[in-house]
């Protein structure tokens, strides 16, 4: 009897065990969701700036006329993207009743704290230590934590692999084989916001992921599984063109999304190599690092942990390669890379006892993350007194960063002499290290980049002039892709411009005209027609000086 009673508390303590692990792994999830989101989202987003703007116009259009298969703008479909990042936005303003940079931001904001609960959820697997650090490593990616806090299309597709790679390692290391049936909805969601590229990328993966585990069946069944789905998305996109914009838009939309790319000169095949060092620090080097020290033990499999390392290795690689393909280039294109390189990076944190190379990196690196707090607050003093001196429109959040920065470097101080040795020491120094790092881009670089790239208040003139005597709007010799959309996303009311680009067709125009010009542009006109023309105002469209113009007829 009482050995049954005793073999029965054996069994409950291993079912209690798991159910445990999972109610954690639960929690966990919840609050690096609720705290990625208000990481993302929180901080002063005054206007659209940069890229943003092109999406906020995008949403405006889409708030005035109603959905579409495709973004419209001032001049008609845009054939880059598919329109459901657009709706996800449109959606989020309906309640605001207008379309605010708060809201653009919104749906980028949530899908980059999903990325955080996969990552952690990928790590965790092997251990909760894994997964908490690869979050904090991910936080602390320059270009992952800017482009969460911006709208960046990529991050849709991070999140497609990312959640592609977590269904394929879950299902080996869990044995659900079921769950493999959501990769193909994953990828037609990937391919919904991102197009093309959104269902390749994730599909590379995993077929790399089987590849690398000698699974040749499973990786031939993926492969097959991504080409069928990637002809009927084709299919449903170019139709989706022909019916909003007829057959000359729908091979705008392929030449965009597919053939364009690979047209051209664009930047050298070792570009995201090279530039990734930089913009996706410090995950990239210190992965580079890891995987060099564990090389020989990663190829042999020396361990599960070895085995993962390996995967995730193939799957950073996959996305560098790919992406290096086309002529077209841009460094945020490579940010699905940033879960894989986190979660190497993290290994520093997680082995208990490293040796040789890797225990000198890891001492360096926690050297590091407990100086930086005190670093950065000595940065924030010398650019308020900068500020304070020369360039008093910076309206960045100083004192209160700074306080901020010197209780983590108190807490850093706390750590480097109390809890030194301790094993959760390690992780703790890395958390504020991260948390210095958002402090810095939330309270600092976000508003003075914001107050360097305002197009608001030249947009304000524009717009009191047009109240007092109605005209035209002219951009004149300005492209509709570049300042265009940045000058028309920050309108209050909707205007419908003209773009010429000769001087005889301003002349034609009937009426005022008020006309927005490069300032390095009319000093470079002609005298006769520079004569013709006064200056109503000046002011600058992101980094661009500009000037607002009328055409004196009379002379």
């Amino acid at each position: 009897m009482n050995t049954s009673v005793a073999s029965q508390l054996n069994v409950d303590k291993t079912v209690e065990i798991p159910l445990l692990a999972q109610s954690r792994n639960a929690r966990d999830s919840l609050l690096i969701f609720l705290c990625g989101v208000i990481v993302f989202a929180i901080g002063p987003m005054p206007e659209f700036i940069g890229f943003q703007a092109r999406f906020g116009l995008f949403a405006q259009e889409m708030f005035r006329h109603g959905p579409t298969f495709f973004p419209m703008t001032y001049h008609g479909p845009y054939p880059d993207y598919p329109a459901t990042s657009t709706l996800l936005i449109y959606l989020v303003s309906l309640p605001f009743g207008q379309v605010t940079p708060l809201a653009a931001v919104l749906p980028a904001a949530v899908v980059s704290a999903l990325i955080l609960v996969v990552t952690y959820r990928i790590g965790a697997m092997r251990s909760r230590r894994w997964g908490l650090a690869a979050v904090l490593f991910t936080l602390f990616t320059v270009e992952f934590l800017s482009a969460s806090r911006s709208i960046a299309l990529d991050q849709y597709t991070s999140l497609a692999v990312a959640l592609s790679f977590y269904l394929a390692y879950s299902a080996d290391c869990a044995g659900r084989r079921k769950r493999l049936w959501l990769l193909v909805p994953i990828w037609i969601f990937g391919f919904a916001f991102r197009g093309p590229i959104g269902l390749v990328l994730p599909a590379a993966v995993v077929c790399s992921y089987y590849l690398w585990n000698r699974r040749w069946r499973l990786s031939m069944l993926t492969a097959v599984s991504a080409g069928i789905a990637l002809a009927v998305c084709l299919a449903g996109l170019l139709t989706a063109a022909r019916m909003q914009g007829g057959e000359a838009f729908a091979q705008a939309v392929l030449d965009a999304q597919m053939t364009g790319r690979y047209s051209g000169s664009g930047e050298a095949a070792t570009y995201y190599w090279s530039q990734s060092f930089a913009s996706y620090a410090l995950a990239y080097p210190l992965a580079i690092a890891v995987v060099a020290c564990r090389f020989k033990d990663i190829l042999r499999r020396a361990s599960e942990d070895d085995a993962l390392l390996g995967s995730l290795a193939v799957w950073a690689l996959v996305v560098l390669t790919v992406m290096s393909i086309p002529a077209a280039k841009k460094i945020r294109y490579v940010l699905p890379i940033v879960p894989a390189l986190a979660l190497m990076a993290s290994l520093l944190m997680v082995e208990t006892a490293p040796k040789g190379m890797l225990l000198g990196i890891r001492r360096w690196f926690l050297g590091i993350c407990l100086s930086l707090p005190a670093c950065m607050a000595v940065a924030v003093l010398a650019v308020f007194l900068f500020a304070w001196r020369v360039e008093p429109s910076w309206k960045a959040h100083y004192f209160s960063t700074l306080a901020v920065l010197i209780l983590l470097a108190a807490i850093a101080a706390g750590l480097r002499r109390k809890w030194s040795g301790r094993p959760e020491s390690d992780l703790a120094t890395l958390a504020v290290a991260v948390a210095a790092f958002v402090a810095l881009n939330v309270g600092i670089a976000d508003p003075i980049r914001y107050g360097l790239e305002r197009t608001r208040p030249f947009v304000s003139q524009v717009e009191t002039l047009y109240e007092k005597n109605p005209g035209t709007l002219v951009f004149f010799r300005v492209g509709p892709d570049a300042e265009g959309i940045k000058f028309m996303a920050n309108l209050s009311k909707p205007l419908v411009p003209r773009f010429l680009y000769s001087f005889d067709e301003l002349q034609e125009l009937p009426g005022t005209l008020y006309i927005i010009a490069k300032e390095q542009m009319f000093q470079t006109l002609p005298a006769d027609d520079a004569g013709q023309m006064r200056v109503l105002g000046r002011g600058k469209i992101g980094h661009a000086d500009f000037v607002i113009l009328t055409l004196d007829k009379e002379t």
